[in-house]
């Protein structure tokens, strides 16, 4: 990883092995961050025996790339609710995530889990008059979603605020050191945990994970890897994916300890954390839109040095996230078979979100009733509610089929890349996803996304390819580096138009 998180650079990683051959459990878990990894921690305390599967490392996708805040309180979700779903489903979100923070909390207590856990209190805030009245109505509905919220102008940020909402004893901590005690929790109980696997396909009818390394039969099969990577439901077509972006710093003194977002553009995130550091972050965008994507890292670095007086930003990373058409989670079965389950589109807000969905999940695999399941639940319709944005989302999709993939005029050539620049080309017989690195050397792939055939292109902050359809990306080799792809982008051969083959 290019710019790997704070959370990342200061932690352990316990190595585990990958599979080797057919494995036969009574539940597999496909992927290893907070959501997959409570889930196998559920799973193993109601007796089952258990395997967890992860294509990269333990924790090091999304989960390692948040901001790490635990909290009901998230942006003006409960405005949205309100107004799309109406007060019951908007406290049903809300309880759900309380539920979501006491358990991380309980964990952490129960288990002496090192992971700098400590509360703090959350905030939406504005700047400005008009910004204000978004948070005077955020601060209705959240009452009437039963959080125990304030109105105040006083803030521990150290520009002026308008107004913010403020939910007080929400909690703050370090992902991945929280992850690491999870799958020690794991290890202890007899849990099975493979790094560098990726699963390739579910078999419903007979209970096999495929992976690229054997196969993994199971009763019971548990999809969290962030978007699903199989087709069912086209679940990928009714969300959206957006990549955001942050930074790590140390001022001089840290006045900040609460968890604050804005609610004006551009969206400012900031944080401190238990050893110094404040995180700031922003600039989000639709995956594969943003062309410069350094810029991003620049914009939010030059706020931090403006707003907190700092001269050295310590660490900069990104993070992608999936946000449903409806604006709810989707948490319960994949597909009809009554074996399979996943979770996705928590919005950027997956720490309580996504534990309170390891619980959902695991009730309903084990025939239990759970309260949330309901609102939560993966086979709603939801058209209504969000039909706007799955339109728009959808005609992003049909355009970069219908004119990036298949255009062929305008397109630079590959002696028009200099070093580090990467750019779909016209190659004399076609296009091709080209990078040139810095020693000159050219690694030419597929332009095309093996999820569902858009075109991809380069995001030159993170080096990979980038697919706006779905979010699926690529390292510059074409190994796939986020799903729901499962399959690597193939090595093309390059001939510019009248030149030899490049690097000869």
């Amino acid at each position: 990883m290019r710019n790997p998180s704070l959370w990342m650079a200061t932690s352990e990683w316990l190595e585990q092995p990958v599979l080797r051959g057919d494995v036969t459990v009574e539940a597999v878990v496909i992927g290893a961050g907070i959501t997959g990894l409570t889930t196998a921690r559920l799973l193993l305390e109601h007796g089952l025996t258990v395997a967890v599967v992860e294509s990269g490392r333990v924790c090091s996708g999304v989960t390692a790339l948040t901001t790490a805040k635990i909290t009901a309180l998230q942006s003006t979700i409960y405005s949205d609710l309100t107004e799309t779903w109406g007060r019951d489903v908007a406290a049903a979100y809300a309880g759900a995530n309380l539920e979501g923070l006491e358990m991380i909390r309980r964990r952490v207590v129960d288990e002496s889990i090192s992971c700098d856990f400590a509360p703090a209190p959350a905030t939406t805030y504005a700047t400005s008059t008009r910004g204000a009245r978004r948070i005077e109505a955020e601060a209705r509905a959240a009452k009437d979603a039963g959080l125990a919220v304030t109105l105040t102008t006083e803030s521990d940020l150290p520009y002026q605020i308008e107004l913010s909402v403020r939910l007080e004893d929400q909690a703050r901590f370090h992902p991945r050191r929280f992850c690491v005690g999870l799958l020690a929790g794991i290890l202890h109980d007899g849990g099975i945990v493979f790094e560098h696997t990726r699963a390739l396909d579910i078999d419903r009818a007979t209970g096999t994970v495929v992976t690229d390394r054997g196969s993994i039969r199971s009763d019971i099969i548990v999809v969290a890897s962030h978007v699903p990577f199989v087709h069912t439901g086209l679940f990928t077509s009714r969300m959206s994916a957006s990549r955001s972006y942050a930074v790590a710093f140390r001022p001089a003194e840290v006045e900040v300890q609460g968890m604050h977002i804005g609610v004006e553009e551009p969206i400012r995130s900031v944080r401190a954390t238990g050893d110094g550091y404040v995180i700031v972050g922003g600039e989000s965008h639709p995956v594969g839109e943003s062309r410069d994507t350094e810029a991003r890292y620049r914009t939010l670095e030059s706020w931090a040095r403006d707003h907190f007086g700092v001269d050295q930003i310590d660490y900069r990373w990104s993070a992608q996230d999936y946000r449903s058409a409806d604006g709810l989670p989707f948490v319960g079965a994949l597909g009809s078979s009554g074996r399979v389950f996943f979770a996705s589109g928590f919005a950027k807000w997956g720490m309580a979100n996504g534990t309170i969905a390891a619980a959902i999940m695991t009730d309903l695999a084990l025939g239990r009733q759970n309260p949330w399941a309901e609102v939560f639940d993966s086979r709603r319709l939801g058209l209504r509610h969000g039909m706007t944005r799955l339109i728009r989302g959808n005609a992003r999709t049909l355009n970069n089929y219908l004119t990036k993939r298949w255009r062929r005029s305008g397109l630079p050539e590959t002696d028009d890349l200099g070093r580090g620049q990467g750019a779909v080309v016209e190659t004399g017989g076609g296009k091709a996803a080209v990078f040139r690195d810095e020693d000159g050397e050219l690694h030419a792939v597929s332009a095309v996304c093996t999820h569902l055939g858009c075109q991809v292109v380069f995001n030159p902050a993170e080096r990979t390819w980038d697919c706006p359809c779905h979010g699926s990306r690529y390292g510059v080799d074409g190994a796939v580096v986020h799903g729901p792809a499962v399959d690597d982008l193939s090595t093309v051969e390059i001939r510019s138009p009248g030149r030899s083959p490049a690097g000869n």
